[in-house]
C-alpha cells in the first residue's frame, strides 16, 4: 500500500535476484569443473542433481522477481484488486511459505530424509496446483460476470500462475535432493 515501502522492497528483490543469478553461475561453474575430473558414475549423478537443484533454486528467485514485477505493473496501471482476490493471493503465498519451509527443513536436515517428509512437499505442491486450478476457473466466471475488469484478471492470474511455477521449482529442488539422498544410501 505504501509506495516508498514497495519501491524499497522491489529494489531489494531485484538486487537479490541478481545475486542469485551470479551465485547460480559460480556454483554451476564450480560443479562443472568438479565433473571434469575422474569421478564415479554415482558422483557424476550427484553433481548433476546438485546442478539441477541450484538451477531450480535460482528459478525460485526468478519467480519472486516476476511476482514483484507484476505488482509493480499493477501499481503503474493503477489496477486495484478486490479484497477477495488479494486474500486469494495471500493464501497462495501462505502455501508457498509452507513449501519453502518444508524444502529448507529437508535441505538443512543433513541426514537421510524420510519419504513422509518428501511427501509433505509433494502434498503442498498438489495443494498449490489445486488452488491455482480453482482460482483460474473462478476467475473466468468472475470476468464473464463482469465482477472486475479484464486488466485486473490479467494481473491477478499472472501472480497466481507465477506462484504455481514457484511451487514446481520448490518440488524440483526437493526431488533433486531426494535423488542425491537415495544414492547416498
Amino acid at each position: 500500500n505504501n509506495e516508498n515501502d514497495f519501491i524499497k522492497l522491489y529494489s531489494r528483490i531485484q538486487k537479490y535476484e541478481s545475486i542469485s543469478d551470479r551465485m547460480e553461475i559460480e556454483i554451476a561453474t564450480y560443479l562443472s569443473k568438479l565433473s571434469e575430473g575422474r569421478l564415479s558414475d554415482e558422483s557424476k549423478h550427484k553433481i548433476q542433481q546438485l546442478m539441477r537443484a541450484v538451477t531450480e533454486i535460482e528459478s525460485i528467485s526468478d519467480s519472486c522477481y516476476n511476482i514483484a514485477r507484476t505488482i509493480n505493473r499493477q501499481q503503474e496501471q493503477k489496477v486495484v484488486l478486490p479484497d477477495y482476490l488479494r486474500e486469494n493471493i495471500l493464501h497462495m503465498f501462505k502455501l508457498l511459505d509452507k513449501g519453502v519451509d518444508e524444502m529448507i527443513k529437508i535441505l538443512s536436515a543433513n541426514k537421510h530424509v524420510a519419504n513422509f517428509e518428501i511427501r509433505n512437499n509433494i502434498n503442498i505442491e498438489l495443494e498449490i496446483n489445486n488452488y491455482r486450478n480453482k482460482l483460474k476457473t473462478k476467475n473466468l466466471v468472475d470476468v464473464n460476470d463482469m465482477k472486475y475488469k479484464y486488466e485486473t484478471s490479467v494481473i491477478y492470474m499472472d501472480i497466481i500462475m507465477e506462484c504455481e511455477k514457484m511451487g514446481d521449482y520448490i518440488i524440483n529442488v526437493v526431488e533433486a535432493y531426494k535423488e542425491i539422498n537415495i544414492r547416498n544410501n
